[in-house]
């Protein structure tokens, strides 16, 4: 008993270790963690990228609002959480099921439990982004109707639209307007596509793009987007709307059906097998 949990201790050290060695020297190709943790400069992805790997990876942090030094410390955080899991294997007296079910748990949150985080992210970042836009839209269309070019309306609405915008959507709005000034129209609006990772807004640049060529007006491709955005989120409530029938009912068969069954017959049994009592 003793013999294996130090055998599997070993293995799932020797495993994190791997994962660990793996991240630092073939994802970033940096030797120094210091200076890997310190290194937070994450917001320029126009910049020569010298690895595919670690341009996708960059990519993956800037969608889902983090920097290095965060990951780093996720990173830190999860083996620590992996390896107290190892060790109860030393604590407690488990069966040799148990101790191995210990093992690759604790092995999973450290090498797996980042990346899942990450992921989770980015959805949760892209899903902000895209429940504001609509309101970002509108109000672009409102300065663009009192005159306002693009850039201008751009601006205002960032610097106005604190109250009623995400920062996500705000943060990404300020950058593409610093970015549209500085660089071509198409590698700024290449670089607002990358980072944000939203359908939506892929295809209100594909439209913008559009407009650039043919000369229509810009106002007009966002009063069509809005009025798509908006009639997507009513279509998506009404589907939560029809499915939630099913789901209470499932619920009613599941759950309080048979408590209902449970209170309407334990009576009536317990009559039969002791009248009178």
């Amino acid at each position: 008993m003793y013999y294996l949990s130090l055998l599997i201790l070993f293995f799932s050290f020797l495993l994190i270790f791997w994962a660990i060695y793996s991240y630092i020297e073939e994802d970033y190709e940096h030797k120094n963690l210091v200076k890997r943790i310190f290194d937070i400069d994450d917001t320029s992805i126009v910049r020569k990228i010298d690895s595919k790997k670690r341009a996708e990876f960059k990519l993956k942090l800037i969608r889902g609002g983090l920097t290095q030094k965060e990951f780093n410390e996720i990173i830190v955080v999860s083996v620590a959480t992996g390896v107290s899991l190892i060790s109860l294997i030393f604590i407690l007296e488990l069966s040799d099921i148990n101790n191995i079910a210990l093992a690759v748990v604790g092995v999973g949150i450290a090498v797996f439990m980042p990346f899942i985080y990450l992921d989770e992210q980015m959805k949760a970042r892209i899903k902000r982004i895209d429940n504001d836009l609509a309101i970002f839209i509108d109000l672009l269309i409102i300065i663009l109707e009192g005159g306002g070019g693009l850039n201008n309306a751009i601006d205002r609405v960032t610097l106005d639209g604190t109250k009623v915008l995400g920062k996500d959507l705000l943060e990404e709005s300020n950058r593409f307007k610093n970015e549209l000034i500085t660089y071509d129209s198409d590698i700024a609006y290449n670089n607002l596509v990358e980072r944000t990772g939203s359908e939506a807004i892929g295809t209100i640049v594909g439209f913008m793009r559009l407009s650039e060529e043919t000369g229509i007006g810009v106002k007009t491709i966002f009063e069509n987007q809005s009025k798509d955005i908006k009639d997507q989120e009513m279509l998506n409530v009404e589907k939560k709307a029809a499915t939630m029938n099913i789901s209470i009912t499932f619920t009613m068969f599941v759950f309080i059906l048979p408590a209902v069954i449970a209170m309407i017959a334990f009576p009536m049994a317990a009559d039969a097998l002791m009248p009178g009592f």
